[in-house]
């Protein structure tokens, strides 16, 4: 008797002929990554955002511990004597914003290289956030090596590092022109402190003693006034004195705040602080 060859599955005498995907289940299979990716990523956003939140405030937090242990240790708050000096009725505080230095009259850049609001003092001295972080820190210089407030230790003696806040560098933007476009959360060559979306911290510190922080920014009626001397997130109005800067008198019950721009990167003074761009600002007394 004459033997045939067992047939292989799918193949030889009695094999079905194999075949791969139609266009119809490719653009199935296509449609269905696609909604679980609309389905994802949303949710991958909002914990990215929610993380950095939570970053900016462990940041405010460590900076509050940071200057109540400088002023148990010296007595006195982390800031220069001009800063110090140039106390006015109308700025009992100073508010360290966003302008690029004591003797600069522009303002510094968010990520994209673009120049920031003006949020300082009103009527006195303006200044960022590197002069309290080279104290803190005891910075003499700059990772850029300019020269501090501290420069010889004359406002950390002791050379205490009270605030842990890592260096970052910075890029130029593409081709090379524009100003720096610094990267992630920290404190760049020009000693300014950023927070994770790459804009300086602002901070405001109780130099009158009287355990309230009047903000350069969340000091405005426009701003903070919720209805007559009451704001929002907790602010007050504070008492009215002579040439105080009229009803721009809405205080914190702190003797340091800081606050963040948050992930939009804009502060805007013409709008209600839970409104429009204002509504996503990351603030340490809130």
């Amino acid at each position: 008797m004459q033997a045939f060859p067992r047939p292989i599955p799918g193949f030889g005498i009695r094999g079905r002929d194999r075949r791969g995907f139609t266009l119809i289940e490719l653009l199935v299979v296509i449609a269905i990554i696609a909604i679980l990716a609309g389905m994802i990523l949303p949710a991958v956003t909002q914990a990215s955002k929610k993380a950095k939140i939570m970053t900016a405030r462990t940041d405010m937090s460590n900076l509050a511990g940071a200057v109540n242990q400088y002023e148990a240790t010296y007595s006195r708050m982390p800031v220069s004597k001009p800063s110090r000096e140039s106390t006015t009725t109308t700025s009992p505080d100073f508010t360290f914003g966003t302008v690029q230095g004591p003797a600069s009259p522009g303002t510094l850049w968010n990520a994209k290289g673009q120049a920031l609001p003006l949020i300082g003092n009103l009527g006195r001295g303006q200044n960022n956030n590197s002069e309290v972080v080279a104290i803190l820190r005891d910075m003499v210089q700059t990772a850029a090596g300019g020269p501090t407030v501290n420069a010889g230790h004359a406002y950390n003696p002791k050379n205490l590092t009270l605030l842990d806040v890592k260096d970052v560098g910075y890029q130029r933007r593409p081709g090379g022109a524009g100003v720096p476009t610094y990267q992630g959360k920290g404190v760049g060559p020009d000693g300014v402190w950023r927070d994770p979306w790459g804009n300086p911290y602002i901070i405001t510190i109780d130099l009158n003693a009287d355990g309230k922080c009047r903000d350069g920014f969340y000091r405005r009626q426009a701003v903070s006034q919720e209805a007559g001397d009451l704001g929002y997130f907790g602010l007050r109005r504070g008492p009215a004195e002579a040439g105080d800067g009229g009803g721009d008198r809405f205080e914190v019950n702190a003797n340091v705040i800081a606050w963040s721009m948050g992930p939009d990167g804009v502060a805007d003074a013409s709008v209600k602080a839970n409104f429009g761009f204002n509504k996503d600002n990351v603030l340490s007394w809130q």
